[in-house]
């Protein structure tokens, strides 16, 4: 365990070290080995799974999972900052293959998407946020945009048909998915979070895919 320098206060004499109230805080297994983590996590495009994590630095698989979770949660938007560029909403399914089951299910045993995607003005992927889902009905999917999108900013969508009825609050230009022709910058950001889940996770339950 690294040692660092505490500060004591000059009136109360309560002492804190410079980590306090940080993502760094409490960490047992030193701050240089999980500034690596963190920076490993934000700058890959497939993440890391605990195990890989553990090995590498030298931690327990358990110490390593808390530490990710950590990280994730520390990441997770405070929806103060509503998205104003240009913005691309989409649906999708992760789960495996299912026999007679295409497309949008609502009897499919597999976990429903939503995911938005804000992009600069010259194209380049700038944040994205997503949630998980019961159905595609419009209370569903609208919790997205009031959580993330401002009502100002021109968002671009498929054409299900809950987009229509949510277009009377939001600007939405609705156009057919052709993949990977158009939205293709969210084509490809759908496509990095089932590769992740495949070959990083292999297999993520519903109660933990929020948090992935």
């Amino acid at each position: 365990m690294e040692k660092h320098n505490k500060r004591e206060c000059a009136k109360c004499s309560d002492k804190e070290t410079a980590t306090a109230e940080t993502l760094f805080h409490g960490v047992k297994f030193g701050i240089q080995k999980a500034f690596c983590i963190a920076f490993e996590m934000t700058c890959t495009t497939k993440s890391t799974s605990s195990i890989q994590t553990g090995k590498r630095y030298g931690i327990n698989k358990k110490t390593s999972w808390l530490f990710i979770q950590k990280v994730r949660l520390a990441m997770k938007s405070s929806k103060l900052y509503p998205m104003t560029e240009k913005v691309q909403v989409d649906e999708f399914v992760v789960g495996g293959k299912e026999i007679g089951k295409q497309g949008r299910s609502y009897n499919s045993k597999k976990s429903k998407i939503t995911c938005v995607l804000e992009l600069t003005a010259d194209g380049k992927i700038k944040r994205g946020y997503a949630n998980i889902i019961d159905d595609y009905s419009v209370k569903s999917i609208k919790l997205l945009f009031e959580e993330h999108i401002s009502k100002d900013t021109n968002v671009k969508t498929d054409q299900w048909t809950a987009y229509k009825i949510i277009a009377k609050t939001y600007k939405i230009t609705q156009e057919k998915s052709v993949p990977p022709k158009n939205i293709k910058e969210m084509h490809a950001i759908i496509h990095q979070v089932k590769t992740a889940i495949r070959t990083i996770q292999s297999h993520v339950k519903k109660e933990h895919l929020q948090n992935i």
